[in-house]
């Protein structure tokens, strides 16, 4: 067996567990590798316990029969992203806060490691969002996926952004925003929620359209349905905007481009130790009695 460790470089609890998955992983006489690099603000993530091989990002999913990340949801997001292509599930150990995408928690961390060596894990897919940012003259500047939410936001701190939303080829409604987010149901419980959007079961297939701080009284989330194409022009003669998937790679979106998304695209695989409770995990995160 073969598992590769993607680890929040800036967290010493997350490099801690990982050190120790590692010395595990090694007892039990599984191969494991470790992501090279890690996101633009961190070092390199180091195997303490030197026992992982560093791979980089490109080689990373080679082989691999399990990845598990080690921090929040944002190192498992980058995780999703290097293993997604190559069709390789992810687990998620919690090191952050909420943590909705990451199933164990740090002192679950050996009894789900004896598990998923042992006896195995479920996997559970989770569709993502397919992305185009086309320039002005509708030529594509950059394509990409989301497995959370794709979002447009603005680049002048004083000003709006104007977008016209159209949905199954519809003019939907012109937003003025401080930006737009179009989310999948897994990432409800992300960006879209802090936004106002609703909390959506991962079990329903949507696409929900949030606005961020609307200057209308139309300040609804829009839930379409992953075929139906959401399309978001930038309103010509207006400031940039940025463009990111899962808030990763952002791209600047002249006025007059536009953005085209669509549901349903290639799944991530989520490793499952237990059978989710998706309920009981929103009541327990946040706290609901």
């Amino acid at each position: 067996m073969k598992i590769g460790l993607v680890v929040h470089a800036g967290r010493d609890a997350s490099i801690a567990a990982a050190a120790q998955a590692a010395r595990l992983l090694d007892d039990l006489g599984v191969s494991v590798v470790v992501a090279d690099g890690a996101a633009d603000d961190e070092a390199p993530p180091v195997d303490p316990a030197g026992i992982a091989t560093p791979v980089s990002a490109e080689r990373f999913a080679d082989g691999l029969d399990l990845a598990i990340s080690f921090g929040g949801d944002g190192t498992f997001l980058r995780a999703a992203h290097l293993c997604r292509d190559a069709d390789v599930p992810v687990l998620g150990v919690n090191l952050g806060r909420l943590g909705f995408l990451a199933e164990v928690e740090h002192d679950e961390l050996t009894q789900a490691l004896r598990e998923v060596t042992e006896a195995g894990f479920e996997v559970e897919p989770r569709p993502t969002l397919e992305v185009r940012a086309h320039g002005p003259d509708g030529a594509v500047l950059a394509t990409g996926w989301a497995l959370n939410e794709v979002a447009l936001e603005k680049t002048a701190r004083q000003r709006l952004l104007l977008m016209d939303v159209h949905v199954a080829d519809t003019l939907f409604a012109k937003v003025p925003a401080d930006a737009l987010i179009v989310a999948t149901s897994t990432g409800s419980t992300a960006y879209a929620l802090s936004a106002g959007g609703p909390i959506v079961s991962p079990r329903v297939p949507a696409m929900l359209v949030v606005p961020v701080a609307p200057h209308t009284l139309f300040d609804r989330t829009v839930v379409a349905a992953v075929d139906e194409e959401i399309r978001v022009e930038l309103v010509a003669e207006q400031a940039p905007a940025v463009v990111s998937c899962d808030g990763r790679q952002p791209v600047v979106l002249e006025a007059g481009g536009y953005v085209t998304v669509r549901g349903d695209g290639r799944a991530v695989r989520l490793a499952r130790v237990d059978a989710l409770d998706f309920y009981e995990l929103v009541r327990r995160k946040f706290g609901l009695r």
